[in-house]
């Protein structure tokens, strides 16, 4: 039984010594997740802005009442935002609201589609924001890591260190006297 104890208090030993190992594989592991994250949602970016741009949707004149140039082609944030208003301010001028009309109104259509092409808007609206969340996110954790590489895997390694140069002492039961006050 006594030599079990031994053996198992070697293997506790041996993971504590290596333990500065698994911070650094978990600080590499952290930077490689969030540079992941942060090129899924450049891409994510990215590809909403080709989507957008291959629609030709091009901002009204009345965009300029939302801080948007006459005529630039829809391609991110602000222009999507601006169409999406724009839309919505000419329906609502024109048909009003869509719980208020007839089921068999004429406008009923050219408004439907109105409503289809503002969603479309605030819906590439949506996935920049969440591309430009999961970017943030993957900064994080890159930092995260960075800082188990740069704080936490040297502090295990140098008092794991620091703690195996003290033991021998220990063992062979030499006694350091306290200084005396």
């Amino acid at each position: 039984m006594r030599g079990k104890r031994q053996k198992g208090g070697g293997q506790m030993k041996t993971l504590k010594r290596y333990l500065w190992v698994g911070a650094l594989a978990f600080g590499l592991l952290f930077i490689v997740l969030g540079t992941l994250f942060m090129v899924i949602g450049l891409d994510a970016k990215d590809m909403i802005r080709t989507a957008l741009a291959d629609e030709n949707v091009t901002a009204s004149a009345d965009a300029v009442e939302y801080g948007v140039p006459a005529g630039v082609v829809v391609t991110d944030v602000k222009t999507a935002e601006a169409q999406a208003e724009v839309i919505k301010k000419h329906s609502f001028d024109r048909y009003g609201r869509y719980a208020d009309m007839d089921r068999d109104d004429p406008n009923r259509e050219a408004y439907l589609k109105g409503l289809t092409l503002r969603n479309s808007l605030n819906m590439a609206v949506m996935g920049f924001g969440v591309a430009d969340l999961a970017i943030g996110i993957g900064a994080v954790i890159v930092l995260m890591g960075v800082r188990t590489l740069a704080f936490v895997a040297p502090v295990l390694y140098i008092t794991i260190a620091k703690e195996e140069e003290e033991e021998p002492t220990a063992k062979t039961g030499v006694v350091t006297p306290a200084p005396a006050v």
